[in-house]
């Protein structure tokens, strides 16, 4: 048994041994030395006075550990190579919820396709996050209970960011809005053959200024221009009316109603004149994208968009169509 042993320990000697002599170039001792006949060959068939000998007769320099290592490249895995390629992930649906009664913003055009500033703002939306866009319509009241009910994953309806004195719809922890696509500033419009006057109390003492009744704008006018004559109307299309037919001197009202109406109806009577009177606690700080308050990373992602689609142009593109200045 002890004579087995030492056998095989001297094997295993021999055997490492004749591994080294292969990593050093030398031939194997059990290689037939025949075979360097090769070599022999090659170098007969070199022409007469040639010292260039062919690439194949070069003895070859025993390489590194490390180029070995590099050359030992991973054998294929058949059952890994059998299964399937992971799929791309599908596009996101993101389905807004909208009235669609409310031109120029939000609207069925007579064919019954949505159209408006809205729905065109909501559409580049999608393109820029590379989403599928869908929309749901609900009555003003049930937007935001549509959108707590899951039935949405976000309201685009000019809805209002809410702030303290100016909550419309109501603060909601549940609710959380992305910031202002649109702002909702009060401005003044005048007859187009009118020279209008200076926007400071003291130049609009006296004036009359049409405004509707029991509005923001009203309420606005009476703490800002507090001599001027305030004339209410029943409704701000009703305000308008006395401006064209030159019954007031000026109406205070929404800057995005009067400017689509200047742009259109109004065209020939009106314009716009003076600055935009920005007052979050009257006017709001503008309209937003409402969300589920779970939903904070879809708003950070909106808001990036919306800040994306206003850098290269889209937004002043979308906002031309309906609009005869930018509204954002």
């Amino acid at each position: 048994m002890r004579f087995l042993l030492y056998l095989n320990l001297g094997a295993i000697v021999w055997l490492a041994g004749a591994l080294v002599q292969l990593y050093e170039g030398a031939p194997l001792p059990w290689v037939d030395p025949a075979a360097g006949e090769t070599a022999a060959i090659v170098e007969a068939e070199t022409p007469p006075g040639s010292s260039s000998v062919p690439d194949a007769a070069r003895p070859v320099a025993p390489l590194s550990l490390e180029q070995i290592m590099a050359l030992q490249l991973p054998l294929p895995n058949p059952e890994r190579a059998a299964e399937p390629l992971p799929a791309t992930p599908a596009l996101r649906r993101l389905v807004f919820l909208t009235e669609g009664d409310y031109p120029p913003f939000n609207y069925r055009e007579n064919d019954g396709d949505l159209a408006g500033f809205d729905i065109e703002l909501a559409r580049a939306l999608c393109d820029r996050l590379q989403a599928e866009c869908g929309f749901t319509l609900r009555p003003w009241h049930d937007l935001v209970p549509a959108l707590k009910r899951g039935e949405g994953d976000a309201v685009i309806a000019s809805m209002l960011i809410p702030v303290p004195g100016r909550e419309s719809p109501a603060a909601d922890d549940n609710v959380v809005f992305t910031a202002s696509y649109y702002s909702t500033p009060g401005h003044f419009a005048a007859r187009r053959n009118a020279v209008p006057p200076a926007a400071t109390a003291s130049a609009l003492a006296g004036r009359r200024i049409a405004v509707q009744a029991g509005s923001v704008h009203q309420a606005f006018a009476l703490t800002r221009f507090p001599n001027a004559t305030l004339v209410p109307f029943a409704s701000v299309e009703r305000a308008r009316q006395a401006l064209a037919e030159g019954d007031v001197d000026l109406v205070f009202a929404d800057r995005n109603a009067l400017l689509r109406w200047t742009s259109g109806e109004g065209r020939d009577c009106c314009r716009l004149v003076g600055p935009n009177y920005a007052a979050p606690s009257f006017f709001g700080e503008g309209a937003g994208i409402a969300l589920r308050a779970e939903d904070e990373a879809l708003r950070n992602r909106m808001n990036d968009a919306l800040s994306a689609l206003v850098a290269d142009g889209t937004y002043a593109r979308i906002s031309a169509r309906y609009f005869s200045a930018s509204i954002y």
